[in-house]
This record gives structure tokens, C-alpha cells and sequence, in this order.
């Protein structure tokens, strides 16, 4: 497969992504994508899936005995940049 794709980008901002990449990297509609920004390049990286509710577990561990409110707590365990 040739390593050097050009894209256009939508006047939405929106980038289809091959269907031969999306097959190499086995990515589907639920697969999490993060974009990277070095210089001027920006690289597309496929993120591992995670067991989010492990990862929520670390994140809150210890928050409690931090004295938090209930407010705070409920402002953590409803926020969408939580996992």
C-alpha cells in the first residue's frame, strides 16, 4: 500500500478516510482517532481501546478524601471528557 494519501478537506472541515487505510488499521465507526499537530504536519493516530470504567476508576480514585462537595463529585462523574 502506498503510504502517501491526498485528502481533501469538506467546506464542513470533514476528511474521508480511505477505505484501504481504514481496513490496514482496522478502523471502524466506533475506533477513536486523535490528531496530532507537529510543526506544520498533523498525524492521525488510532487510539487503543480502553476499559473505560478502569480508566474512570484511576481517574476518581482518591477524589473522595480530597473533600470534595457532592456538587463537585456530580460535576466530575457527569462531565463528557470523562470516560
Amino acid at each position: 500500500m502506498n503510504n502517501k494519501h491526498i485528502m481533501r478537506m469538506t467546506p464542513d472541515g470533514q476528511i474521508t478516510i480511505p477505505p484501504e487505510i481504514r481496513e490496514v488499521l482496522n478502523i471502524s465507526p466506533d475506533v477513536e482517532l486523535a490528531f496530532e499537530i507537529e510543526g506544520d504536519h498533523l498525524y492521525l493516530k488510532k487510539m487503543q481501546p480502553t476499559d473505560k470504567i478502569s480508566t474512570w476508576i484511576d481517574i476518581m480514585r482518591g477524589c473522595a478524601a480530597g473533600n470534595l462537595t457532592t456538587d463537585q463529585i456530580m460535576t466530575l462523574t457527569r462531565s463528557d471528557d470523562n470516560p
